[in-house]
């Protein structure tokens, strides 16, 4: 009976507070409100302190359970009003500030809501008031990685856990890359959250760009937050050393060993006997069925001097290169399983011989350039290669339309290094037609930005090129590039995109968010002259033009359109090998060619049946490439499907 009144009275207690917040809330609103009209001055400091970012009132949240505590505020799970959106509430555990700390963590927290990546936990806003200083963040359902390896409730399989690696040390590695980049200070598992993402689990890191914030709270508490962040100190920070990226990649290294042992770092170590055991160099144990490559980067990111550990850049390299071999041979085993079905051809009438509309698909430079934007380099192909005659539809053909088994208008492709297709139908918006940033029209090409985990977007009808999140649930993208008639979108290694304008008919090199790119190929007028594009598919030739050239040199076609080996017909979809082997869709030919580097005339690779149905044959082919085993992959456009052409040998035979 006592025990029941009790939690009635805590009950109706808590009920009492958080009526008297809610009300000092509004209240302190009422006040801002008030000042902003009597005083000019405080006016001013108000509105510079209200467009730093979204300030959202604590009236406007509602506090639900706690989910968590760390060293400078308190996690609950919670609802954001206005926007119906779960989200996490951090309470800071501030006393009041004086006008200087403030505006200081003002900037650290408009720094960070300006930061958009899909790695990095995103901050919605910030409660400021008198007695709530709040951060509103993402809700993150499956909690920290701390949580996940402690409470053992999922199956940490090893491409699991490698996928959590990869992203959370994108996520570093972004904040590091900034112009002015951020130094996180604080890597530990428990900053390190996951949540669900359709069939994947994404990954974020936390608290990032918060020093001021953490500095302050144990300025004013007589607890020392830091104690829960000693396993993860690099040994110069035990001597008073500064941060820096150095000592980010050696809390990174202890983060690591906790996926790699599932294991907690230094649990009920004494700080003292921690402090030595790192200082002089010794490390946790690595156990022996921890992968040896692995293990070696673990050491690497872990070592006592900072100037002997890899940059973040090297350490997610190593991570990528290490996860590819994994699921390439997963991805491998499936496919092999998959091709020993049959492939009937099935009998449809042939559609309409109307030519469709005028598409390009990538001007690509030679493969070593533009590896980044081909995902992986195609092995060695020799002059007397050969390729199935027969393909495999990969990407259904259940006719046209927008259902998720069929495809309408295809163009380009981009095969990834783990052999994900992506293809320009609609393959970010998915909010219709239309010229908002949540919606696409006639997306025509598209390629994987590794640094930034995003699609890249040749969005035609809108006129401009767009950057969608690739594991975020992103509602909408980013215009990077306006205001050109674009078709083609491959990227080099120095992450310039390389677009031709079909209006202008020249060919521009952009970096990221410059609309006016560097004029290398055309630029000319309309025309057939060696220093001029048409469209630039309309010569029916392919045109090399090497760097800080006037004109171009034909290395395909150039003989006015036909269907001799010679010539070329609307020529769409390149590839380039290693050895300077060309790949061309000859669309109005209904083949995919090879021409070998100095040769006059092509091969017809596939597609030597004239345009129909079969799987040796295509109906208006556009966007092409070839994966990293050699497989040809071909947009079969009007008939809707994705076909590849397994790669059989070198050989003559």
């Amino acid at each position: 009976m006592i025990q029941r009144q009790n939690e009635q009275f805590h009950y109706i207690e808590r009920i009492e507070q958080n009526v008297n917040q809610r009300f000092n809330s509004f209240k302190h609103k009422l006040e801002q409100d008030i000042l902003k009209t009597k005083d000019p001055l405080k006016a001013q400091k108000i509105i510079e302190v209200e467009q730093a970012f979204l300030h959202i009132p604590y009236y406007d949240l509602i506090q639900e359970k706690r989910i968590g505590q760390g060293g400078f505020a308190d996690v609950y799970r919670g609802k954001w009003l206005s926007r119906s959106q779960e989200v996490a509430i951090k309470v800071i555990r501030f006393q009041p500030l004086d006008d200087k700390v403030k505006s200081e963590i003002v900037n650290e927290i408009s720094t960070m809501y300006r930061i958009h990546y899909n790695h990095i936990l995103n901050i919605f806003g910030a409660c400021m008031e008198t007695e709530k200083y709040a951060l509103v963040v993402e809700y993150m359902s499956h909690g920290s990685l701390h949580d996940v390896l402690m409470e053992k409730t999922m199956q940490l399989t090893w491409p699991y856990r490698y996928s959590v690696a990869i992203q959370m040390t994108k996520g570093i590695n972004y904040l590091h890359k900034l112009s002015k980049s951020i130094i996180h200070r604080n890597i530990k598992s428990l900053n390190i959250l996951i949540t669900k993402n359709e069939e994947h689990s994404l990954v974020k890191v936390a608290d990032c760009g918060l020093a001021k914030i953490r500095y302050e709270t144990s300025r004013q508490s007589s607890n020392c937050p830091s104690v829960g962040t000693i396993p993860w100190k690099a040994p110069e920070l035990l001597k008073m050393g500064k941060h820096t990226e150095a000592s980010d990649v050696y809390a990174l290294g202890i983060v690591l060993w906790e996926l790699a042992t599932l294991c907690e770092p230094y649990d009920d170590t004494d700080i003292s006997v921690f402090c030595a055991f790192v200082l002089r160099g010794d490390r946790l144990d690595i156990p022996p069925d921890v992968p040896s490559s692995l293990a070696e980067l673990i050491s690497r990111a872990w070592a006592q001097e900072s100037q002997k550990r890899p940059t973040c850049q090297q350490l997610l390299s190593w991570l990528e290169d290490i996860s590819t071999e994994i699921l390439v041979n997963e991805k491998l085993e499936a496919a092999a399983t998959i091709a020993t079905k049959k492939v009937e051809a099935t009998s449809k009438e042939t559609p309409s011989p109307q030519r469709p509309r005028k598409s390009a698909s990538p001007i690509r430079l030679n493969e070593k350039e533009i590896a980044t934007a081909t995902a992986s380099v195609a092995p060695n192909i020799s002059a007397n290669a050969k390729w199935a005659k027969k393909g495999v539809t990969i990407a259904e053909g259940h006719g046209e339309g927008s259902a998720m088994d069929q495809l309408n208008d295809l163009f380009g492709l981009f095969v990834d290094v783990d052999q994900t297709i992506i293809i320009a139908n609609f393959v970010a918006g998915g909010k219709g037609q239309g010229n908002r940033l949540d919606a696409l029209n006639d997306p025509t090409d598209v390629l994987v930005d590794k640094e930034t985990d995003s699609l890249i977007i040749c969005d035609r009808g809108n006129r401009r090129v767009a950057r969608w999140s690739r594991y975020t649930s992103t509602i909408q993208g980013e215009i990077l590039i306006d205001n050109l008639d674009c078709y083609g979108l491959p990227m080099d290694d120095q992450r310039y995109l390389y677009i031709s304008d079909t209006r202008k008919h020249e060919v521009k090199r952009y970096q990221s968010r410059d609309n006016n790119g560097t004029l290398v190929a055309g630029g000319n007028s309309e025309g057939a002259n060696l220093n001029q594009l048409n469209c630039p598919i309309d010569n029916h030739r392919v045109l090399k033009w090497n760097k800080g050239a006037k004109e171009g040199i034909v290395i395909a076609g150039g003989q006015g359109e036909g269907n001799a080996q010679a010539k070329l017909c609307f020529p769409q979809g390149l590839f380039v090998d290693t050895l300077g082997n060309l790949y061309v869709t000859d669309e109005g030919n209904h083949r995919v060619m090879r021409w070998p580097q100095g040769a006059k005339r092509g091969t017809i690779n596939v597609g030597r049946n004239s345009r129909g149905v079969g799987t040796n044959q295509f109906n208006w082919p556009r966007g092409l490439t070839l994966d990293r085993y050699g497989n040809l992959y071909v947009v079969d456009c009007m008939n809707c499907r994705v076909q590849r052409f397994s790669f059989l040998s070198n050989k003559s035979n």
